[in-house]
């Protein structure tokens, strides 16, 4: 066992925050960002998570095979 939060556990501890929390979360396109913004930092401060990096767009790959950045980073299907 290890006492160093994994990401997929820092995926998960997150989302069953949200969905613990009295205050509803409300995300999407036509909702302002900001605050799920702050509970992220939030969240990643309280349990020591490092600080994204500069390219962190170019590394993520989103559930549906494309990068967050449009054309740039690694494209996985």
């Amino acid at each position: 066992m290890t006492d160093v939060l994994n990401s997929s556990e820092a995926l998960y501890g997150f989302c069953g925050w949200l969905t613990c929390r009295k205050k509803e979360t409300i995300m999407g396109t036509t909702h302002d960002c900001a605050p799920i913004v702050d509970l992220i930092k939030q969240f990643c401060e309280v349990n020591s998570l490092p600080d994204v990096s500069e390219q962190w767009p170019n590394n993520l790959i989103h559930p549906s095979g494309e990068v967050a950045v449009p054309g740039m980073g690694k494209n996985k299907e």
